[in-house]
């Protein structure tokens, strides 16, 4: 009896271990094949990343074109094996064009689609919207589109999980007014400006540039970013007689603004200037006839590596695009930034990256870029173009605006 009781008991350990070396083998086995589901949006062969962008609203003819350059270069970048084998899911959803609906379509991302990181979200005020939502939440947030997004707090401090990769439009009013001045010489400059954050943190600075450069802005008007008619701007603006307009806004009401001047019999003897969302070939075909010779602000060259590769990629396109270039190097910027954060990526990795690998960053569109734990701002170089023959044109080399203010 007592052999045969330890025959049992010997057979029932090793089943015992059997089950335990089993259940060791299957949780290893699980690890490996689940280990990115504890970050959200990573599995072993995937990356998901969210972007709100207006496809179906006013800001469709920016947003469509960047989402179609952010495709465009994700595309090759799957097709050549993904970052670290893991192919690039990007979700895109609409806001419309309306901030008011932009943390539903920033949570639909985060809550429904499970995506690990926000990657673009168009128009300043929409971005500052998102924000509230990504950043106590320690999501991290690329590239929000609009000069007037933020990326500091009140008291001036990086926010932590927000990284901006254009310029501000505060530089870029010390720009403006420079190069008014000093290049083309207006002595008297009016402002036709967005009504929101877009318009007013530029409305100061230009103020003061024009000011340090022995100028003035003697007339102001803002609008509404839904507004249709331009008629009392405009002579509202002629009545104070500017050498110079410049243009602050989108492209749909600056161009409204413009036609109407023209069909009122009324232009600047220095024309217009336009801010930058007004950087792509679509504006001056919009314009037409009244729009040439306007000048443009910039912040992107074709004439780079990266510049060439995009050009050889789009052959097939009848027009360049600076919007779908647009998308197309901050896509290669997002990519760059997930490399770096490495095989066993987490949102702190993609920070960490964020944070330290960025310095003097080749954007491979003409500027560099720094962003350091303390540093989150965009670039702050800026070209000028002007429209001729219906087609922006280099009109200037970039200009640095540490350079220019203060």
């Amino acid at each position: 009896m007592g052999l045969l009781a330890n025959l049992r008991t010997s057979r029932r350990l090793l089943a015992l271990a059997g089950t335990v070396v089993s259940l060791l083998v299957l949780a290893a086995c699980g690890n490996g094949a689940t280990a990115g589901a504890t970050v959200p949006g990573v599995t072993n062969n995937e990356i998901t990343i969210g972007a709100v962008l207006d496809t179906t609203g006013p800001l469709k003819v920016i947003c469509a074109p960047i989402l179609a350059g952010d495709q465009l270069y994700i595309d090759s970048i799957n097709a050549a094996g993904g970052i670290h084998g893991r192919k690039i899911k990007l979700v895109q959803v609409s806001d419309n064009g309306d901030s008011t609906k932009t943390k539903d379509a920033v949570r639909q991302l985060f809550e429904q689609d499970n995506a690990f990181a926000l990657f673009q979200v168009c128009g300043s005020g929409a971005a500052n919207v998102a924000e509230t939502y990504t950043n106590p939440k320690g999501i991290p947030f690329i590239d929000p589109i609009g000069g007037g997004a933020k990326f500091t707090d009140d008291q001036g401090n990086a926010l932590p999980w927000v990284w901006m990769t254009q310029p501000n439009y505060g530089d870029e009013g010390h720009v403006i007014g420079y190069y008014a001045t000093q290049t083309l010489h207006a002595k008297s400059v009016a402002l036709l400006y967005e009504d929101d954050v877009l318009g007013l943190q530029q409305k100061q600075t230009l103020a003061e540039s024009l000011q340090k450069y022995g100028a003035n802005l003697v007339a102001s008007v803002g609008y509404k970013a839904t507004q249709t008619d331009f008629s009392a701007a405009v002579q509202t603006l002629k009545s104070a007689n500017p050498d110079l307009i410049v243009l602050n806004g989108l492209p749909g009401p600056t161009a409204k603004f413009v036609a109407t001047a023209a069909q009122l019999g009324y232009k600047p003897s220095l024309g217009y200037l336009a801010n930058y969302p007004m950087a792509d070939n679509s504006w001056p075909k919009l314009l037409g006839a009244a729009g040439e010779g306007i000048y443009v602000s910039g912040y992107s060259d074709i004439n780079t590596p990266v510049g060439q590769q995009y050009l050889a990629a789009t052959t097939g396109d009848t027009v360049f695009s600076a919007y779908k270039f647009y998308g197309y190097i901050n896509a290669k910027l997002l990519v760059d930034a997930l490399n770096h954060a490495g095989q066993n990526l987490t949102r702190d990795s993609l920070r960490t990256a964020l944070n330290q690998d960025f310095t003097s960053y080749d954007t491979g569109f003409g500027p560099t870029l720094t962003w350091s734990a303390t540093q989150h701002g965009g670039i702050s170089d800026f070209e000028f173009l002007q429209v001729k023959n219906g087609v922006l044109t280099s009109a200037s080399p970039f200009i640095k605006a540490s350079s220019v203010w203060p």
